[in-house]
C-alpha cells in the first residue's frame, strides 16, 4: 500500500469518525434541549468557526506544503505560525468577546459567543501542528485527536445534561475539549514529530503574504459554495432554496471521502517537487480516481436521485430530484479540479488558480441569474455545474509550472 493511499485511509477515517459523531452531538443536544437550545449553541460556533478560518488565513495550507518541501524547517514555521495565530485569532477572539452584546438581544447568546470565543484561537493553532503530520505524510494521529475529541465531548455534554445543565455548558464542554485536542497534538508532536531545526525567526509579515493566497482561495470555494443559495433566496422562492439544500446536503456528504485524498495529496506532490515525472505519477493516478468517483456519484444520482429524497426527506422533497441529479454529477469535475489546483499549488501556481476561480465564480452569478428565475433549484445546481467545469478546463490548460524553487523559510 502506497504512502497517499495509507495517509487518504487515515484521513478518510478522521473525516467520516468526525461527521457522524458530529452529527450525533447535534441531534444529543436538540433532544435534551430543543430547538432553542441548539440554536443557542449553532449560532454561537456559527460566528466561531468562520473567524477562526478568518484567523488561519491559509496558513495550514502554506505550512504544509513548505515543510513537505523541507521538514528541517518545522521549528522555525511553527514559531512564526504560533505568531501569526497570536496575532490575527488572538486579536480577532478579543473583538468577539468585546462586541457580543452587539450581535445579539438574547442574552445566552451572548455569553455562548463569548464561551466560544477561545475556538478562534484554539483551532488554528490546532492546524499548526496537523499541518506537520500532513507534510510528513504521517496522519495516524489526526482520526485518534478528532475522534477522540468528539467522543470526548459526547460523553461530557452527557455528563452536564445529566447534571442539570444547559446550552452554556455544553459550549463550555466544547471549547475545553477542543483545548485538550490542541495540548493533545503538542504533545504527540513534541513525542513522535519533532525534529531539531532552523533557530531562525521568520518575519510575520513576510509569512502572511505568502499565506494570503491561500486565504483568499479559502474565501473564494465558500463564495462558490454558497453562491448558488443566496441567489435562490433573491431570485426565486424558499421553497426552491429548500429543495437545493436538500440536493447539496448529498453533494457535501460525497465530498467526505474525495476530501481524505486531497489532504493527503498536496504534501504528497510537493515532496515529489523535485522529481518531476514521480510527481506526475501520483497526480494521474489520484485522478484516476476521483474521476472514477466522481462518475459513480454522478451515476448514482441519476438512477435513484427521487427515491433518495423521498427516502430522507419524504414526497414533498421529489420535485428535487433534477437539483440533486445535477449536484452529483457536478461531483466530477469539482473533484478533478480540486486535484488540479492542489497540483498548481504544488508548483507554486496558487495565483493562477486564484484567478480561475475568480472568473469562473463570476460566470456562475451571471449563469445563475439566467437559470434560476426559469429552473430554479436545477437551475442554480446547473450553474454550479458549468462553473466546475470551466474551472477544470482552464487548470488543465498548458500553463508552464514554475521552476522549482528551494524553501523560502532560511534553515541552516
Amino acid at each position: 500500500m502506497s504512502r497517499l493511499t495509507r495517509s487518504a485511509l487515515m484521513l478518510a477515517l478522521s473525516n467520516v469518525g468526525g461527521a457522524a459523531l458530529s452529527f450525533a452531538l447535534s441531534a444529543l443536544i436538540g433532544r435534551a434541549l430543543g430547538q432553542d437550545g441548539l440554536g443557542v449553541y449553532a449560532t454561537a460556533l456559527a460566528w466561531a468557526f468562520p473567524l477562526s478560518l478568518a484567523g488561519e488565513f491559509g496558513l495550514g495550507t502554506l505550512l504544509t506544503r513548505e515543510l513537505a518541501y523541507n521538514p528541517d524547517a518545522a521549528p522555525a514555521l511553527l514559531q512564526a505560525g504560533a505568531r501569526a495565530r497570536l496575532a490575527l485569532g488572538g486579536g480577532l477572539t478579543l473583538l468577539l468577546v468585546i462586541i457580543a452584546p452587539a450581535l445579539s438581544r438574547d442574552l445566552s447568546v451572548v455569553r455562548g459567543l463569548q464561551i466560544a470565543a477561545p475556538l478562534i484561537l484554539i483551532l488554528p493553532f490546532f492546524s499548526l501542528f496537523s499541518a506537520v503530520f500532513r507534510a510528513q505524510q504521517r496522519m495516524w494521529p489526526l482520526p485518534w485527536l478528532n475522534i477522540g475529541m468528539l467522543a470526548a465531548q459526547i460523553i461530557l455534554t452527557i455528563a452536564v445534561f445529566q447534571a442539570g445543565g444547559g446550552v452554556l455548558e455544553a459550549l463550555a464542554v466544547n471549547t475545553l475539549t477542543s483545548a485538550g485536542q490542541l495540548i493533545a497534538a503538542w504533545w504527540i508532536y513534541r513525542r513522535w514529530f519533532y525534529r531539531e531545526g532552523s533557530p531562525a525567526r521568520l518575519p510575520l509579515r513576510a509569512m502572511l503574504r505568502r499565506a494570503w493566497p491561500f486565504a483568499l482561495a479559502a474565501l473564494l470555494a465558500a463564495l462558490q459554495s454558497r453562491i448558488g443559495a443566496v441567489l435562490l433566496e433573491q431570485l426565486a422562492d424558499t421553497t426552491q432554496a429548500g429543495y437545493y439544500a436538500a440536493a447539496v446536503r448529498f453533494a457535501e456528504a460525497g465530498r467526505i471521502l474525495p476530501n481524505a485524498v486531497f489532504g493527503a495529496l498536496l504534501p504528497a506532490l510537493a515532496a515529489l517537487s523535485q522529481d518531476r515525472p514521480a510527481l506526475e505519477k501520483v497526480f494521474h493516478r489520484a485522478t484516476w480516481g476521483l474521476a472514477a468517483f466522481g462518475m459513480l456519484a454522478g451515476a448514482a444520482g441519476a438512477l435513484i436521485a427521487p427515491d433518495l429524497l423521498r427516502l430522507t426527506y419524504g414526497l414533498a422533497f421529489t420535485p428535487a430530484a433534477a437539483a440533486l441529479a445535477t449536484a452529483l454529477w457536478g461531483l466530477l469535475p469539482a473533484l478533478l479540479r480540486g486535484g488540479r489546483t492542489l497540483y498548481w499549488y504544488a508548483h507554486g501556481r496558487e495565483q493562477y488558480t486564484n484567478g480561475v476561480t475568480a472568473v469562473t465564480l463570476a460566470g456562475q452569478i451571471l449563469l445563475s441569474w439566467q437559470l434560476i428565475p426559469a429552473h430554479g433549484a436545477a437551475g442554480a445546481a446547473l450553474a454550479g455545474l458549468a462553473a466546475d467545469t470551466a474551472a477544470c478546463a482552464l487548470l488543465w490548460l498548458p500553463v508552464k509550472p514554475r521552476a522549482t524553487r528551494s524553501p523560502y523559510i532560511p534553515v541552516g
